[in-house]
């Protein structure tokens, strides 16, 4: 989400659990940042999605450009991708999570 909207608070690799070793702070942090997320996916536009983004990746040490779109799939993609990690690691654990599809999912 940094590069989408400019936001340098935080380098990704920085990024744990460990920011937040307080389960309920972690919790309310992700609820507060799931809603911020929803906010900024409401200003979208068909221009802006249609766009053109370019950012220099810290992992690959280059520029990569490319439509606005692609990366805001990826940015979507890529946090099912890690909560399916944590489903699988909470399962492996003994833990029954609760229903994770989007059918699902209450609204």
């Amino acid at each position: 989400m940094q590069r989408l909207v400019g936001l340098r608070t935080l380098i990704v690799r920085q990024l744990s659990a460990s920011l937040y070793p307080d389960w309920d702070r972690l919790k309310s942090q992700r609820i507060d940042f799931d809603a911020e997320i929803m906010r900024w996916a409401e200003g979208f536009s068909a221009n802006w999605l249609a766009g053109e983004l370019t950012y220099f990746s810290q992992s690959s040490a280059r520029d990569i450009s490319g439509p606005v779109w692609r990366f805001v799939s990826h940015f979507i993609n890529h946090q099912t991708h890690h909560r399916g990690q944590v489903h699988c690691l909470l399962t492996q654990a003994g833990v029954k999570p609760q229903d994770t599809d989007m059918t699902m999912m209450p609204s």
